[in-house]
């Protein structure tokens, strides 16, 4: 299966998710992709590599993250079956508003790399929100129930 994280930025939230779900979160200051503004401009997808069950894993940013969903499952209904279904999840953390804003400021020119730095800087302030987002998709996607619920 395929997985796309879709966040309001590619290059912040949803990459930070994206690295938790492949338990890689230590490479999130050092990748090429962290804070760069002509990806996130490009709005493609972003290939973050293939995880442990099989799931290619990819992110993007979307100002609408939700219509992306839609979308999606529209496509789905229209094509029915597809040999390598794709699964969209979008992103919402709460406390993190404030990196679209920055990494909208950071698209200026001249003054873009000042919020560029403050966008960089409030992503890595909620790494372990973003994180911890991912691993629990992992894992409430890999894991399956071994004993009846409690009634």
């Amino acid at each position: 299966m395929n997985l796309l994280f879709v966040a309001r930025t590619g290059v912040f939230e949803a990459l930070a998710v994206g690295l938790g779900y492949l338990d890689q979160e230590e490479q999130l200051e050092s990748s090429s992709i962290f804070g760069n503004m002509e990806s996130e401009k490009k709005r493609e997808l972003i290939y973050l590599g293939k995880a442990p069950d099989g799931n290619e894993v990819y992110c993007v940013g979307n100002k609408y993250p939700d219509i992306v969903v839609r979308i999606n499952e529209e496509i789905k209904s229209l094509i029915g079956n597809i040999e390598s279904p794709l699964k969209i999840i979008p992103i919402s953390v709460p406390g993190t508003e404030s990196i679209y804003t920055l990494s909208r400021l950071a698209m200026l020119p001249l003054i873009g790399n000042y919020f560029n730095r403050l966008a960089k800087s409030a992503t890595l302030h909620h790494t372990d929100e973003l994180v911890s987002s991912g691993k629990s998709f992992r894992d409430g996607v890999t894991s399956k129930a071994a004993a009846k619920p409690l009634k």
